[in-house]
């Protein structure tokens, strides 16, 4: 890690270091040349152990929610279960309902993580089959991290055929995944949130039971086919025109990572800002979410003196934290504590924080 100074909080898109914005001006080359299948050859290797997974892992020029709704599209033929404790769970429930599949839903009050046992109870409950069940790992919403392990192993209890997708989009990079060790099916993450690059492609992986399920399901689309995506991968190219740029971006990042500080040492780095957060915030402002789940990579806060005053105040003096969001939008702020910064801006930050919001 570098000793860059950030002033920008928001838990996405998160600040870009200056040399990974460097790499994003190499000079372009083509993608159906050697130098291309070299590259992405690279970053598929480092994804293997990203995502922990030793099956198909992609990269699509996409946002997030471009490859939750190709997880979908792909995957799904007519009925999902989808778990929801804020605004970017439920996003699955308003891809899946415009894709015209038979989606239900189990929900929890914002602030809250999926209970397993409700899950467990839930499935045991319908007799309708579900083709899959969406969980989200982190919620980007309120700072709620559900226990993705927990929920996996009760849908491969109650029903070891139905598919998991999981939404790691503020997660993977910032906490332990476990893709096999999990057994998952489909797992997504945008590269703006822990990945710590611009916002514009999305990295995922998908399982062999995924594969053979997609292949059952003749419509799938056509850009957003996740077969077309794995059958390219496995000749180290894409297919179609990606985002040249971010690839680069991304090869160099995923190296920093792996190789330069390493997962383990980032993931701790991420729940030390966590803590620090949570301790320094606590005289000034509650959590809004459960602390039990309090999420590594985010923190929802109400601030005694109001969310949206402490947020203007911040931005006079150089600072930039995130905003609620839906239904929190005007009684929380967000701390976005993911990605490359460092515990040192972190701290200078808060150090203001507090001259603003506990004067």
């Amino acid at each position: 890690m570098t000793n860059n100074h950030c002033t920008f909080f928001v838990p996405g898109p998160t600040w870009v270091r200056p040399a990974i914005l460097q790499e994003m001006t190499r000079p372009m080359i083509g993608h159906r040349s050697p130098e291309f299948r070299d590259l992405f050859r690279q970053i598929n290797a480092d994804l293997k152990p990203l995502f922990d997974t030793k099956q198909t892992t992609l990269v699509v020029t996409s946002s997030g929610t471009g490859v939750m709704q190709a997880a979908l599209e792909s995957c799904v033929a007519r009925r999902v279960l989808v778990t929801t404790c804020g605004a970017f769970s439920e996003k699955w429930l308003t891809i899946a309902e415009s894709l015209g599949l038979e989606a239900d839903r189990l929900s929890v009050e914002w602030g809250q993580a999926i209970d397993p046992d409700r899950l467990a109870d839930h499935l045991t409950s319908r007799r309708a089959h579900y083709a899959a069940v969406t969980i989200t790992q982190n919620e980007t919403s309120t700072g709620v991290t559900n226990d993705v392990a927990a929920l996996a192993r009760i849908v491969r209890a109650e029903s070891p055929d139905t598919l998991v997708l999981v939404d790691s989009v503020s997660a993977l990079g910032g906490m332990p995944l476990q893709f096999d060790g999990w057994d998952l099916d489909v797992c997504i993450a945008s590269v703006q949130k822990c990945l710590a690059l611009p916002p514009g492609i999305t990295v995922a992986a998908m399982s062999n039971r995924a594969m053979e399920k997609a292949k059952k399901h003749p419509y799938r689309g056509t850009y957003l086919d996740l077969l077309q995506y794995a059958s390219k991968a496995a000749e180290d190219g894409v297919p179609s025109t990606p985002s040249i740029p971010h690839f680069f971006a991304l090869a160099r990042q995923l190296d920093d990572i792996l190789r330069g500080e390493t997962l383990p040492v980032r993931f701790e780095r991420h729940r030390r800002m966590r803590d620090i957060v949570l301790e320094r915030t606590a005289p000034f402002a509650g959590l809004a979410s459960d602390r039990e789940h309090a999420s590594s990579t985010v923190s929802a806060l109400k601030p005694q003196k109001g969310a949206e005053w402490v947020g203007k105040e911040m931005k006079k003096r150089g600072f930039t934290l995130g905003g609620g969001y839906g239904e929190w939008k005007e009684t929380t702020l967000r701390i976005g504590h993911m990605g490359d910064i460092t515990i040192d801006s972190l701290n200078a930050m808060l150090d203001v924080l507090e001259e603003v919001a506990g004067s």
